[in-house]
């Protein structure tokens, strides 16, 4: 039986195959003319992300870790087909959230046909895959989940989906901190799925300190987004409001164990946000170009091609609180 730690890790993969993970089924002509089908699961990420890509392959067990300093990429690689049965069992229960898992159920139904197969890789068998992969990733025109799908959110598998496609941001004008989650327009149900899901989880949190006192200014909403240039149209999540993010979103996060570099970004901009709840940047100059220094130094400033240290920064700015009191 699981213990609830790899549970919150396998609730965690599973939000994070959501938004980085990619299900191929690829085919190859063989020298005898013979049709082969590959499948493999892949996460590529920015080579600065390998420790989290090698704590998913020993935990699971499964896969490897392959670099490529060229690219500036890493990849977590699944491909043998009794590795891939591990992966799809721990899939099967914890079950994906938004339109991966279209992907994902594409990907099983050709794997077993392939592998299941009673006799050598027939005409009837090859269609059935080809017409599985011209519906799948990319060329999938249809965004619809089955009939008899019920997405599943727990605390893990958003974190998972956070860490992948979240982002924690402060506006350099007027120090402005909120937290997005922005998604091609079809994932809107997800969307309005995970509001309502934070909406409880932060009610439980406002109950147990100020009943009922949710406040006032900022929240989360929902913002459709018409396509720019080639891009589609999206939707983003947005979370804003110094109360709401201090007091109660970042409350609720802080709950949870990260396990990717974005727990960098979230103890900036929980150190931020702290400071700009307690106004401490208020009448003082020095602590406001510290922390909008601090701020600089998030998301994709934080890659290795970059020199901003934010440990240095933030040790400045405990000092100076130490020397001057809030205002």
């Amino acid at each position: 039986m699981k213990n609830q730690v790899n549970k919150n890790f396998y609730e965690w993969v599973a939000g994070f195959i959501d938004a980085e993970g990619c299900f191929h089924i690829k085919r190859k002509i063989m020298s005898n003319n013979k049709m082969r089908y590959y499948f493999e699961f892949v996460i590529k990420l920015h080579i600065d992300d390998e420790a989290v890509l090698r704590t998913i392959c020993h935990i699971l067990g499964v896969g490897r870790v392959v670099l490529r300093p060229k690219y500036n990429t890493c990849s977590f690689e699944v491909g043998s087909e009794k590795e891939l049965r591990i992966l799809i069992d721990l899939l099967d229960e914890f079950q994906l959230m938004g339109d991966k898992y279209l992907d994902y159920i594409n990907f099983r139904e050709a794997f077993f046909l392939y592998f299941d197969r009673s006799d050598s890789v027939t005409e009837s068998l090859k269609t059935k895959i080809e017409e599985i992969r011209a519906n799948h990733n990319t060329k999938r025109a249809s965004t619809t989940l089955p009939v008899n799908y019920k997405r599943v959110i727990t605390d893990y598998k958003l974190l998972g989906f956070i860490e992948g496609e979240g982002s924690f941001i402060v506006q350099t004008r007027g120090l402005t901190p909120k937290f997005e989650l922005e998604l091609t327009s079809a994932q809107k149900p997800l969307l309005i799925d995970i509001c309502e899901y934070l909406m409880l989880r932060i009610q439980l949190i406002a109950d147990a300190t100020q009943p009922l006192n949710l406040p006032s200014k900022g929240g989360i909403k929902i913002r459709d987004r018409k396509a720019k240039g080639n891009s589609k149209p999206s939707v983003r999540l947005e979370i804003t409001g110094i109360d709401f993010l201090h007091n109660y979103f970042n409350v609720f996060l802080s709950k949870l164990e990260f396990y990717s570099r974005k727990k960098e970004d979230f103890k900036s901009f929980c150190f931020i946000c702290n400071k700009l709840f307690s106004k401490a940047h208020i009448d003082n100059e020095e602590v406001k170009i510290l922390l909008l220094r601090l701020s600089e130094g998030m998301n994709g400033a934080r890659l290795s091609t970059n020199k901003l240290t934010d440990k240095t920064l933030t040790d400045k700015i405990i000092c100076r609180d130490e020397e001057t009191p809030d205002s």
